[in-house]
This record gives structure tokens, sequence and C-alpha cells, in this order.
């Protein structure tokens, strides 16, 4: 309830296929790779702890952190605070 839902229609056939998600096909542009690739919704995130599929970060903060060793960020305390106060409000 309440996502999009994107009508898509293959050029070739003429087909149409209506999707939440196109997945991998936004990338490759084929019709074969239509909901490939679901990606999970954010919406409620932060009343599915533990985190990652092997629930290696308890909290949204852990989460957070984890992301900033991984990928290089550089948050300062209040942007770690807000965006874990963004991902909770979701």
């Amino acid at each position: 309830a309440g996502m999009p839902i994107y009508t898509l229609r293959n050029k070739t056939t003429g087909e149409t296929r209506q999707t939440t998600d196109p997945g991998r096909a936004v990338r490759s542009g084929r019709w074969a790779d239509i909901d490939k690739f679901k990606v999970p919704s954010l919406r409620g995130l932060a009343a599915r702890p533990p985190y990652f599929h092997n629930g290696i970060a308890p909290t949204l903060k852990d989460t957070v952190i984890h992301y900033e060793v991984a990928r290089g960020f550089l948050f300062t305390a209040q942007e770690r605070e807000d965006l874990v106060a963004f991902l909770e409000a979701l």
C-alpha cells in the first residue's frame, strides 16, 4: 500500500507489465530483467532489528557506523544522529 506502480511496455512486442520495482531492468533495459532484483523497502525499518543478513548491527546507529567505516563516510555526531532519526521516521 502506498507504493507507486509503474506500467512498462515492451517496445518490440507491445506487452505491458505493472510493478512496484522494475528491478535490474532499470539499468539493463532488458524486458527479462523486470522484477529480477527487488530491494526491501526502508519503511518501518526501525521496527525490524537487528540489521544486515547476519544481524551484526543491533541498532540503526550501529548500522550507520558500519557504513561510515565500510564506505569511508565522515559524519559529524550531529549528522549521525540526524540520519538515525530520519531512518527511524520512515
